[in-house]
């Protein structure tokens, strides 16, 4: 319905009423109104717009009209929507037929203005390129916010393009504790609401979604329509063809608000290293991944194999490089981290071993999206700090929803799928899941793949227990030897050290450090100083080696990042 507020505006200028005009004759979608009280409106098509002459509609659909126009009895104007404003004419008359063979078609006058009516409800202003407004999402729950950009904006709702690594996370449906839109001049507006839909974008970097307000107060709702008209009016003023008289719109015109939540910059570009940023290309790609699954698709083989082979040529380039890598992450899922974490140390500890490249490689591969299939899990039962029996059994599904994706990926050898992907879970007493297999039912895959997926997921939070310290993780597995292979154990922590590639140490004199290279005895060879104790948003500084680094005094203990 209508709000009250709104009402039609006359315009009579002859300019505004052509382009009206026509844009109503390009898109179609006209109407006439007002025939009779039994016929409110009927769709007609708005043949030419002739500037101060005429209007010409073709009623060849509904001929039984044209009599009652051509009799001059009825009063009728032409109405319909350009974008979201809608319009009305002046009333018509004077209808002439046309001869025109097979149609049928009348000329009336060209009408002295038009009335106008932007319908607050609906009306939606789309923010050019050039215009940025940051954009900060705030989930319900507790989960980690996102930083994007506006697209569009109307009173109830908007759009906004995230990184491609938000899609995984969000979803149709979910509330959103805070929309919070931040313009450049400092002015903030933050709303409640909900997800509506989500999108990729073609190319799998940015994702694109929709927001429905969650009703909100009498004066937001003022503040909304202001900010809906000066994006209006200012994208107008800097159009192609645009009105240049227009004052510039105060929103626009102080300092610009920092961009670094801008999801359209190429993704990783923050961060910390140069193999970081090249690897943010995999994360992407995960990522973009998980959501077509979501979608039902199945994995593209030569998606996988091309990234595979990608990651893999890193990792000949410099595997420390990479392994420091791994830990720059920040602004990914934790999912996808997890990952690539381990499909970066299992092909490490598989080219240690000397296997064949085929088998390194789909290793690689099936490590890349071994745990993707928790993506098609409820979101909720993700976030849950402890599950009952029921809830575990569907946990375990996602084993299962993943391989069905896998058919396409005819190159993977099914030894290597099982070891992979679905034993990766299992343990050697038992305890494991799916299927609950134990002691030889695992092959050395499985076995291997086990120790490598269960340290990097120690050393990452999860709603049920905190992260934990590399140096408690190796104490906890060697008394767990009946659940996990010993001898593998023992080659990760020969092949990656007892504070491994990665790790965030704190020296006696209070610096904190990240390691980024060990020597061939597995000792500390580099580091990076820095200046908290999360990677996101830290200033790191160059590698420190040598003397320098000797300078530093001894390590006074291994620190849980973000602590």
């Amino acid at each position: 319905m209508e709000q009250a507020s709104d009402t039609y505006s006359r315009i009579e200028h002859p300019d505004k009423c052509r382009d009206l005009l026509e844009q109503l004759c390009e898109q179609g979608g006209a109407r006439l109104i007002g025939l009779s009280p039994d016929t409110p409106s009927l769709a007609v098509v708005l043949m030419e717009v002739v500037p101060g002459e005429r209007l010409v509609i073709d009623l060849t659909a509904l001929p039984a009209v044209a009599p009652l126009l051509e009799s001059g009895g009825y009063d009728s104007r032409l109405a319909g929507r350009v974008a979201s404003t809608l319009l009305r004419s002046a009333p018509l008359g004077g209808w002439q037929r046309l001869s025109v063979p097979g149609r049928v078609q009348l000329a009336c006058p060209w009408p002295e203005w038009l009335e106008i009516l932007h319908r607050r409800s609906a009306f939606r202003a789309e923010l050019p390129t050039r215009l940025t407004v940051p954009v900060e999402v705030l989930p319900a729950g507790g989960m980690r916010p996102f930083a994007g950009r506006l697209l569009d904006l109307s009173q109830g709702g908007c759009r906004i393009e995230l990184p491609a690594g938000s899609a995984s996370e969000l979803q149709a449906g979910q509330v959103v504790e805070q929309v919070v839109l931040r313009f450049p001049n400092g002015q903030q507006i933050g709303l409640r609401g909900e997800i509506r839909h989500r999108q990729l974008n073609p190319d799998w970097k940015a994702a694109r979604f929709g927001f429905a307000f969650d009703r909100p107060s009498a004066d937001l709702e003022r503040r909304l329509w202001f900010y809906v008209r000066e994006i209006e009016r200012e994208s107008a003023r800097g159009a192609f063809g645009g009105d240049s008289a227009l004052a510039p719109s105060p929103l626009f015109q102080a300092g610009r608000v920092a961009q670094a939540g801008d999801p359209s910059h190429s993704h990783g570009r923050d961060y910390a290293t140069p193999m970081a940023r090249r690897l943010a290309r995999v994360a992407l790609y995960l990522s973009g991944l998980a959501v077509d699954l979501q979608h039902g698709n199945e994995i593209e083989s030569a998606r996988l194999s091309w990234h595979s082979d990608y990651l893999l040529g890193l990792l000949d380039e410099e595997r420390q490089d990479l392994l420091f890598a791994a830990h720059c992450l920040v602004d990914d899922p934790p999912l996808i981290q997890h990952c690539i974490a381990v499909a970066v140390r299992l092909a490490d500890l598989a080219r240690s071993r000397d296997l064949p490249n085929e088998l390194v490689k789909a290793i690689c591969a099936c490590a890349l999206v071994h745990d993707l299939g928790k993506a098609l899990l409820p979101p909720e039962l993700m976030r849950s700090e402890s599950l009952d029996h029921r809830q575990r059994e569907i946990f375990g599904r996602h084993v299962a929803l993943l391989c069905e994706r896998l058919g396409r990926c005819k190159w993977l050898a099914e030894p290597v799928v099982r070891g992979i992907v679905e034993q990766i879970n299992e343990r050697l007493d038992g305890s494991g899941y799916p299927l609950g297999l134990q002691g030889d039912q695992l092959g050395e895959l499985a076995r291997m793949a086990a120790v490598v997926d269960v340290i990097d997921a120690m050393g990452r939070p999860r709603p049920d227990r905190p992260e934990q310290a590399i140096s408690g993780v190796y104490r906890q597995l060697i008394g767990r030897e009946a659940q996990l292979d010993r001898r593998w154990l023992q080659h990760y922590i020969q092949r990656f050290g007892l504070i491994p590639v990665g790790s965030l140490v704190r020296f006696a004199e209070g610096d904190l450090a990240w390691v980024e290279r060990l020597d061939s005895k597995g000792e500390i060879a580099q580091v990076r100083l820095a200046d908290q104790s999360s990677m996101r948003g830290a200033t790191l500084s160059t590698p420190v080696s040598g003397e320098e680094l000797a300078a530093l005094g001894p390590i006074e203990g291994i620190v849980i990042p973000g602590s």
